[in-house]
């Protein structure tokens, strides 16, 4: 399925100009990364992402994410779109719960699951359970990542993601380095290796992020299967 360049700007935007006369729009996020397998660099992916963040007052906020995925090794466009809801503990602390759908190739897969974040100074971590099941099976997904600022813009992160699907398994796990471009955008390079029944492969990835609103970021990253096919 081929998708054209207007067609994805068009969703983007459409997500990031997402408002509500009650809410306030506390965070918008645009991100661009290309990530492949180090040993053949045909098997890659292409992600250009788009998200919202609204409070609804001090404790409660819904995020929205709308991703594509150019899956160069398939020949084919990957769509997905998540919506979190959120419940704040405090200003650093959040607990959510969310719904997504990933789309390729006239399939749908759901995925929804359970969340939490804490931030500190700098930095902070999360961490997410779910469950995804198509009209063929079923299974389960679940991840930790986390970072900080080191200063002058540099900083460094990780993540872990693990899926088990009808008895296949596949783990991610990836060491990430940014810097800084000014205070709402930066560019980031990822190296990682993606581990299933049937070996061990290398990946890295490369990428950069935008931010705007009220917030440095996005309390929750987006959530999706096709994070573990290569990279996030």
């Amino acid at each position: 399925m081929k998708i054209q360049t207007t067609h994805v700007v068009a969703a983007i935007s459409l997500v990031l100009g997402c408002s509500a006369a009650q809410a306030e729009v506390t965070g918008r996020q645009l991100k661009l990364s290309q990530s492949a397998f180090t040993d053949d660099f045909s098997i890659a992916k292409t992600n250009i992402s788009g998200s919202v963040e609204l409070a609804f007052g001090p404790q409660f906020g819904i995020q929205m994410d709308l991703g594509v995925n150019l899956l160069n090794f398939a020949d084919e466009t990957a769509t997905n779109f998540v919506t979190h809801g959120t419940y704040k503990l405090g200003d650093n602390t959040a607990l959510g719960a969310f719904y997504g759908l990933d789309a390729v190739n006239g399939g749908r897969t759901d995925i929804y699951g359970v969340e939490a974040a804490q931030n500190f100074g700098t930095g902070g971590v999360q961490g997410y359970v779910a469950h995804a099941e198509d009209g063929g099976g079923s299974g389960t997904v679940l991840g930790v990542s986390g970072g900080m600022v080191m200063g002058n813009g540099v900083g460094i992160g990780g993540s872990l993601d693990h899926g088990s699907f009808d008895g296949t398994s596949l783990t991610r796990y990836g060491l990430r380095g940014s810097f800084g471009l000014g205070e709402s955008s930066k560019m980031f390079a990822e190296l990682g290796a993606l581990n299933t029944d049937d070996g061990s492969e290398t990946y890295a990835k490369i990428g950069a992020t935008y931010n705007f609103g009220s917030n440095s970021g996005l309390m929750f990253g987006d959530r999706s299967v096709f994070n573990l096919l290569p990279g996030s």
